[in-house]
This record gives C-alpha cells, sequence and structure tokens, in this order.
C-alpha cells in the first residue's frame, strides 16, 4: 500500500517540474524602454557651405551593439535597462536610391547617454556635424558666381534670384530649356585631385521638371575620359542628393577631375526649367 505521505511527495514534485517546465517554455517577458526620433539637426561649420541635408534614417548602436536602422521619424524598442550609452549615426539614400541606404561617411555620429527605464518614451533629436578632416574642393552656391563653363550645346546656366525659385541665400543656378534652345553641357572651371582610396561625394541641392545628368571629367597624361553615370529625375521641390563617386574616381584613375552637367530638352514638355544650389565635392 502506498502511503498518502509518499503520493503527496511524488504530486508536490510532479508541480515543482511543471512550474519550472512552464517557465522555460513561457519565459517573463522583458518590457523595452522607447526611443523616438522624429527630426535630426545638421549645421555645417564655417567654410562648409550650406547646412542643407536630407538625413533619412538612423542607425542605431546600444552599449556598442547594433540595435538597427530606422527611418524618421520613428520610435523603436531597446531591452537596455539603466545607463545605456547611444550612439546615432547619419542615415541617406546612395545616389538618391532609397534601396541603397548607408551611413553618411562625412556626418559626425551624435553620442549619449541616456538612464532607460522599461516601458518609457525618450524623445531625443540627434546633431550631427561634418567630421574632423572632411575636405571640400568644390562649393558652389552661386552666391558670389557660376564655376560651371559651357562646353556645348544651345542654351547656359545662369544665376537666378527669382524669389519662388531660388533655396536660400540669394541666388540659386539655372538651366532653362526648349526646342530652340535644347542642349546645355557644363564643366567646372577647375580640376581637382581627389583621393582614389577613400569616400567621395557630390552634394547638391535641385529641382527640375526633367531629368539632367552628372558626370565626371578625368584629366592625365596620357589623355582625357568622361563618365555620365547619374541620372537625376524631375522633382517639384528642391530636394537633397548624395551621389557617391569614390568607385568611378577609382576607376577612371585620373590626375584631376571636374563635374559636368548635361541636360537635354524633353519634347514632352513646353518648356523645362533645372534649378541648382549648394554643390559641394566631399572627400577626406
Amino acid at each position: 500500500m502506498i502511503s498518502i505521505n509518499k503520493i503527496c511527495s511524488v504530486t508536490g514534485f510532479i508541480l515543482i517540474l511543471s512550474s519550472a517546465s512552464c517557465a522555460l517554455i513561457n519565459p517573463a517577458e522583458v518590457i523595452p524602454a522607447y526611443l523616438q526620433v522624429d527630426t535630426v539637426n545638421f549645421n555645417a561649420g564655417p567654410g562648409q557651405g550650406s547646412s542643407s541635408q536630407r538625413i533619412t534614417d538612423v542607425w542605431v548602436d546600444a552599449n556598442y551593439t547594433s540595435e538597427g536602422v530606422y527611418e524618421i521619424p520613428k520610435t523603436f524598442p531597446l531591452l537596455n535597462n539603466g545607463n545605456t550609452s547611444i550612439i546615432i549615426n547619419a542615415g541617406i539614400w546612395d545616389n538618391g536610391i532609397s534601396e541603397t541606404r548607408a551611413i553618411y561617411p562625412f556626418y559626425y555620429p551624435d553620442t549619449m547617454s541616456v538612464s532607460l527605464n522599461p516601458g518609457k518614451i525618450y524623445s531625443i533629436t540627434p546633431q550631427f556635424t561634418y567630421s574632423p578632416g572632411t575636405k571640400f574642393p568644390l562649393i558652389e552656391d552661386f552666391e558670389a558666381g557660376n564655376v560651371f563653363d559651357k562646353i556645348s550645346g544651345d542654351t547656359n546656366m545662369i544665376r537666378t534670384n527669382d524669389l519662388l525659385n531660388k533655396l536660400e541665400g540669394n541666388y540659386s543656378g539655372y538651366i532653362f530649356l526648349n526646342k530652340d534652345h535644347s542642349i546645355y553641357e557644363g564643366r567646372t572651371t577647375a580640376g581637382y585631385i581627389l583621393p582614389k582610396d577613400k569616400p567621395v561625394y557630390l552634394e547638391m541641392n535641385y529641382k527640375c521638371n526633367q531629368m539632367f545628368q552628372i558626370g565626371l571629367y578625368g584629366s592625365a597624361s596620357l589623355g582625357t575620359t568622361f563618365l555620365y553615370k547619374w541620372n537625376i529625375n524631375p522633382r517639384s521641390e528642391w530636394n537633397k542628393i548624395y551621389l557617391n563617386m569614390g568607385n568611378d574616381i577609382a576607376n577612371l584613375s585620373s590626375d584631376s577631375y571636374q563635374i559636368l552637367i548635361r541636360a537635354v530638352y524633353d519634347s514632352s514638355s513646353t518648356e523645362s526649367r533645372i534649378y541648382l544650389d549648394n554643390i559641394k565635392l566631399v572627400n577626406f
């Protein structure tokens, strides 16, 4: 005969096992804290041109562990508790393409320490500047002139102070096209010596009602070469784009480089207008 004490012992043991297995299957839920990033700030320093930016994403590390990439505005969870070291890098659309998101190498990451509590939302506004050592071989804001010389075509790039179409400051660049003025091709007056083993970008603000192209013109002792790689699509409002030129500069392997702009009239419109501003070559 089995005693009642033995039955109770066995039953208690089974309950303990059952409770332990439930704890393994359903562990206690970790309640995250949340970071809320609605916007970011960017400030260019003296001699660095405009502070215009198009930072689309934040790349977030918490306690030196990657937490993800978030298109802003965004509120996102962090499982860290207590004092947490946060590093935020500025993300862009490389070459203006949403499928090629990247950390922009010339914006210095923002760092902060936040004491996180589960369930709470912490609103932050990351602050970015250009990284130390960033160089600006070309800054053209059209305020004092125009570094683009016409090399072919029957129309030109001029400066405009039209209040409805300039971006900031007093002037922007302007190209007008129609059936009688159908081609513009221009090139920077100066050539720029650029590194072949480091990032090089062209930053540019623009708006336009037809496509135009950006290219590179390389000069070396054995001759010249050129490349039109970047097609800039129509935008009815001012936009900023970051063109990644590093690999192309390495492949052209020239001694110096000039920036090309080309536009050919699109006859689907009676008139075409292209506005440009804050054109910067940026490298380390």
